[in-house]
């Protein structure tokens, strides 16, 4: 099975080989070559994409074409992913990642998720959410 076949019953080497997959697409997206590349960030977001941002900011896969080839990309390192087949076509894939934006002295902390869909395309992320875990809260 390759990565863009649906799987009809999923063994754990494809299981694991999809994680390693999914990982891999979620850091793709964290790079600054991706970032500034908006035809790669065409093939990696659906056209319905939406994300909520750490501030409840809501947008779109438009306002990302838009945005991300312009702005710098941050500092990010993601760590502790678990990824969960929620269908076979669908998965999401939860981290935790530290953040410092470009300019700024403070690294946040924040818990991730994502929605990836596979259609004719291939893997594509359909949603995203960050949330920021504020040191007061506890261990994350």
């Amino acid at each position: 099975m390759t990565m863009n076949q649906r799987p009809t019953q999923v063994t754990s080497e494809q299981a694991q080989a999809l994680t390693e997959h999914l990982i891999a697409l979620e850091l793709q997206l964290q790079h600054a070559e991706t970032r500034r590349n908006k035809v790669l960030l065409n093939q990696l977001l659906a056209n319905g994409f939406e994300e909520i941002a750490a501030s409840g900011a809501r947008f779109g896969k438009a306002h990302v074409l838009e945005r991300l080839p312009e702005e710098q990309a941050p500092w990010v390192e993601a760590f502790d992913f678990e990824v969960r087949l929620l269908s076979k076509d669908l998965a999401q894939v939860l981290y935790k990642a530290k953040l410092r934006k470009a300019g700024e002295l403070q690294t946040k902390v924040s818990l991730r998720s994502s929605l990836w869909q596979l259609n004719s395309l291939g893997w594509q992320m359909v949603f995203h959410q960050g949330t920021t875990v504020l040191p007061a809260t506890g261990p994350v």
